[in-house]
């Protein structure tokens, strides 16, 4: 994998690994409440790079919104991924994240940009590490 790119191997696709996550995965809020993260660790011997994948509810805003949101979040983990890549390729461990925004909608968030998403994003992968190390 190249350190800054996000590609489609990266990405969760898999119902049943949905499933798995939202039933029994952590979940870690950012200190503003903005972003919200559930994940689970998984000890895999093959993909050694985290799996990922943004979701946003339709109660969060119109269509367009809602797609900007996504963009935004995979651009904002795609920046700060290589710490968490090292260390499941460290540790062995696979890690499989939904990134999601918490308190962020479009009635209070008209205009939303990087610089409004980003820190949240590096402080809940930070947390992530922190809690499993």
């Amino acid at each position: 994998m190249k350190p800054f790119s996000f590609s489609k191997a990266e990405r969760i696709k898999e119902k049943k690994i949905f499933e798995n996550l939202y039933s029994s995965g952590n979940i870690s809020f950012s200190k503003t409440k903005k972003i919200k993260a559930v994940y689970f660790f998984a000890e895999d011997e093959q993909t050694l790079f985290p799996k990922v994948a943004v979701a946003v509810s339709k109660k969060a805003g119109t269509a367009v919104w809602r797609n900007r949101m996504k963009r935004l979040l995979r651009e904002a983990y795609r920046v700060n991924k290589l710490p968490v890549t090292e260390y499941c390729k460290e540790k062995k461990k696979q890690l499989y994240l939904i990134l999601s925004p918490f308190l962020l909608n479009q009635k209070e968030n008209r205009k939303i940009a990087l610089v409004d998403v980003m820190p949240d994003v590096k402080e809940i992968l930070h947390t992530i590490l922190r809690n499993e190390g």
